[in-house]
């Protein structure tokens, strides 16, 4: 008795683990959860030409819904870091020495939408094993360049004037206004435009390699630009720091470091910054993400048609 009903229990169990599978497999999923990671390489004024490996780590997620069997669309949020130093430079690469240097914690925050070269199949699992795609869309980067603060003050001659308040510390350029009168904000638009290519895994899992160019209208990623300044060189007056004030003794220490700055940056310029991940993307069931916004796989009629509402979805009702 006791083996019949052992038998009877792992039957069942294995019928509903078979339905649960064979259902699963059926459903159209739309919905993917993304995350990767990869490498951001600063392209602006203190972009050393023929610099192509000075990158920094990159962690992206987000989460996507495929609209068409071509379109997709999502949002992601991408925590990256940029600097650059022309402190130590090759001088065949004919790039200026003002002892300039920046890094900055930035986060993004975008909405992309991508096309595919290849149409996905009526079933989401037949879809095809390689598909390169494009990409574009729209975001909001916070960003925050930093600097270490020099421990000597130096004059047109690279010679010492004083000490340097707060010298060797870490601080926000942003505060310090390095071309004075500048003022930028901590956020800007940005603009991605790239390509991929999507590589089926698993039923459930492909893997993107994704390469993309952000479009900024900002010229102060890296606090440089050159905009007027002393005797067209893009650096602001000396006389418009005041060397009795300790934070204006560390702001002209910040904005020329050496003292013999000849061109401090290009202002008919905005800055970019390149962006590579790999990426994992996850087709999930999305039933939470369906009841908000009424939206979701074609079920292939396996259960009953008792209509999806939603936020965005108020014509479906129970039959």
């Amino acid at each position: 008795m006791k083996k019949v009903l052992l038998i009877s229990i792992l039957f069942f169990c294995g019928a509903e683990i078979f339905a649960q599978s064979f259902y699963s497999n059926r459903i159209n999923r739309r919905w993917m959860a993304t995350g990767g990671f990869g490498y951001a390489r600063s392209l602006g004024d203190l972009t050393n030409p023929g610099s192509y490996f000075d990158t920094r780590l990159n962690i992206v997620g987000g989460l996507q819904y495929r609209f068409t069997n071509r379109v997709q669309a999502g949002v992601n949020l991408m925590a990256f870091q940029l600097s650059g130093d022309d402190q130590e430079i090759d001088p065949e690469l004919n790039t200026r020495s003002r002892g300039l240097s920046f890094v900055s914690n930035n986060l993004e925050l975008s909405a992309k939408a991508s096309v595919s070269l290849f149409p996905t199949a009526n079933r989401f699992t037949q879809r095809k094993l390689i598909n390169p795609y494009l990409v574009a869309g729209v975001g909001v980067l916070f960003f925050d360049p930093r600097a270490e603060v020099p421990d000597i003050l130096r004059d047109e001659a690279g010679e010492a004037i004083m000490d340097v308040p707060r010298a060797g510390e870490m601080v926000s350029l942003r505060k310090y206004q390095t071309e004075r009168p500048n003022t930028y904000g901590r956020f800007a638009m940005v603009i991605p435009v790239g390509v991929g290519v999507r590589v089926k895994v698993t039923e459930f899992i492909d893997v993107t390699a994704q390469v993309s160019n952000r479009i900024t209208f900002t010229d102060y990623l890296d606090d440089v630009s050159g905009v007027g300044g002393d005797k067209g060189r893009g650096y602001p007056d000396k006389n418009l720091f005041d060397l009795n004030n300790p934070e204006d003794v560390t702001a002209l220490a910040l904005s020329d470091p050496t003292g013999q700055g000849e061109i401090r940056g290009n202002p008919e310029s905005d800055d970019y910054y390149l962006i590579f991940n790999v990426r994992a993307e996850f087709y999930i069931q999305g039933d939470m993400l369906n009841r908000i916004f009424g939206v979701g796989g074609k079920h292939y009629n396996i259960r009953p048609n008792r209509g999806r509402g939603g936020l965005f979805n108020f014509g479906n009702k129970r039959r």
